[in-house]
């Protein structure tokens, strides 16, 4: 998880840490009612450009959680916040459920 979205606008230029990308992401997966799986390594990996692409997200799903459901507001969610504050509306969200707590 190395890449920055960056944004060419006509004053300069805008650069979007993947840390941050990372925190935004995060907070809408326990939005949504899981986690993400931080060990061994934090699963979120992005392929960002200012017009979308792809975000990958592992989480941790709390037992007994309906899994199909849990994923799909998952998706909704992140989807949601990275258009509302990185504006990538064309963005394809991939959850993978890692394990169950």
């Amino acid at each position: 998880m190395k890449e920055a979205l960056v944004f060419e606008e006509e004053a300069g230029r805008i650069i979007v840490p993947s840390q941050t990308l990372a925190t935004i992401v995060s907070t809408s997966v326990e939005r949504a009612g899981a986690r993400v799986r931080r060990y061994p390594r934090r699963s979120i990996s992005f392929d960002l450009s200012a017009d979308g692409g792809r975000v990958l997200v592992g989480i941790v799903a709390p037992s007994g959680a309906v899994l199909p459901a849990l994923t799909a507001q998952v998706q909704s969610s992140v989807h949601e916040t990275l258009a509302l504050m990185c504006e990538l509306d064309r963005l394809s969200v991939d959850v993978t459920v890692e394990e169950i707590a």
